[in-house]
């Protein structure tokens, strides 16, 4: 009973791991699969493949899709982002491997991220965090832009107690920090 079940889990997981075609118009991350150890009553245990598939956070800016571009790069400097890949064709930045704690400029991260918890303490506002961040901005057809930032991340206790790293889920706040200070910066020119 216990293989039947597992079985039918294990296919409802796949099908939400079927990632939607990316033409160039939406960021997306691929599906991150984890496996979870569950331990039955009877003290048998179970792995369980976990899906986590996040999404870009998207913007419309009043703005020229070039005017906006050039507030975006503005605005990852002002945050302290270092940019490890930049794409002025595509109008895609980012970066891959920002490392962080407890905030992202005015960001803190237990606005931006969900990482889980020990003792009461958010792990987002205790953990060393790793950030992959990237944002792009396209034009839309009545000549102003899409502004899109998609943020995962990982955290790690700084003790160094486990080396096991905690997958974080964003909660929105440093996407929407990045799209305000698009916004504000496109509304002053």
């Amino acid at each position: 009973m216990r293989t039947i079940l597992l079985v039918g889990v294990m296919a409802a997981l796949t099908g939400c791991a079927s990632s939607r075609p990316n033409d160039g118009s939406e960021l997306t991350a691929g599906p991150r699969l984890t496996t979870q150890t569950l331990v039955g009553a009877d003290g048998g245990a179970v792995g369980m493949n976990m899906v986590n598939d996040a999404t870009a956070v998207g913007t419309l800016v009043q703005g020229t899709a070039d005017v906006t571009w050039s507030a975006l790069q503005s605005v990852y400097a002002s945050l302290d982002i270092p940019l490890s890949f930049r794409d002025a064709t595509r109008r895609t930045l980012g970066n891959e491997a920002f490392r962080t704690r407890r905030r992202v400029g005015s960001v803190p991260m237990i606005r931006a991220l969900n990482c889980g918890g020990e003792s009461g303490m958010p792990n987002a506002e205790t953990y060393d965090i790793t950030l992959q961040l990237s944002s792009s901005v396209t034009p839309t057809g009545d000549g102003n832009a899409r502004l899109q930032t998609l943020v995962q991340a990982s955290a790690r206790r700084p003790s160094g107690g486990s080396m096991n790293d905690v997958r974080c889920t964003s909660l929105g706040g440093l996407e929407n920090k990045i799209a305000e200070m698009v916004q504000a910066i496109v509304a002053g020119k």
